[in-house]
């Protein structure tokens, strides 16, 4: 082998420990970012409800708010990893998306809600932001649903706010892909929809991710039902999305207490 073969050689082992090293390193500090967040949900312990300025913090999520008083609810679906706290930040609106719930750097971030939302007005529906970490974590399980099969047996997911009067189960109305489009695009912006409050907003709402649905739900919503929708990243087109759009079965909109 020549010297500059061997040169090369040396320079590609060199390139392929480091990117490995860096890979390795990408994983662990997942790991260790869904670690924590895992140890978060043992902080869920009945006790007495707290009174705050916004309203009544239930008792099992006192301690919670204690620690970090942006959370303003919990996200759980079924045999997934999906089982985390959701933050908001209204003056800073994506200021969870790199950091954890103790407000440190972390990659993973923490899975928040679009600052349009409100669940104390509230709006009709709630938009919930995640990252797809390829380390399987985050939002990265979301895109199960665009297997009908799995939806078959996950028809709900569960969205408690923390706050009195805002626990409910979800029924999921559609499963769909899309992208970030160009502000001049006239193609279907979901995630324009996250402060809507009118009966027209709602309906072309529902109607449109009906349409773009990878599969048929046989169920939809009606002007009254709370939604929450669940929004990540998906790499099928350049700045693509995936989401799931849900209908709260067990209430009506119920204003916080």
């Amino acid at each position: 082998m020549g010297y500059g073969r061997k040169i090369i050689l040396v320079i590609c082992l060199i390139v392929f420990v480091g990117s490995a090293g860096v890979l390795l390193d990408y994983f662990i500090s997942g790991m260790r970012e869904q670690s924590a967040l895992e140890d978060l949900d043992k902080l869920k312990v009945e006790q007495a409800d707290l009174e705050t300025d916004k309203g009544t913090v239930i008792g099992k999520y006192v301690n919670l708010y204690k620690a970090n008083d942006d959370i303003i609810g919990w996200i759980t679906v079924d045999d997934t990893r999906i089982n985390y706290p959701v933050m908001q930040t209204k003056n800073s609106p994506e200021y969870y998306l790199d950091r954890n719930f103790n407000e440190e750097y972390a990659a993973s971030g923490t899975p928040f809600m679009d600052a349009d939302s409100d669940i104390f007005i509230p709006t009709s529906n709630f938009m919930i932001y995640g990252h797809h970490m390829k380390n399987g974590t985050m939002f990265h399980d979301l895109l199960k649903y665009e297997d009908k099969e799995f939806y078959e047996e996950h028809k709900t997911f569960r969205f408690d706010t923390i706050y009195k009067g805002g626990q409910g189960t979800y029924e999921v109305i559609a499963a769909c892909y899309s992208q970030i489009y160009p502000k001049d695009s006239k193609k279907f912006k979901y995630y324009q929809y996250a402060a809507m409050t009118s009966e027209s907003d709602f309906n072309e709402y529902v109607k449109n991710v009906k349409a773009l649905s990878e599969y048929d739900t046989d169920t939809t919503a009606e002007y009254g039902d709370q939604l929450v929708t669940l929004s990540t990243c998906a790499y099928h087109v350049e700045d693509g999305r995936f989401f799931v759009v849900g209908k709260r079965i067990d209430a009506k909109q119920v204003k916080p207490q």
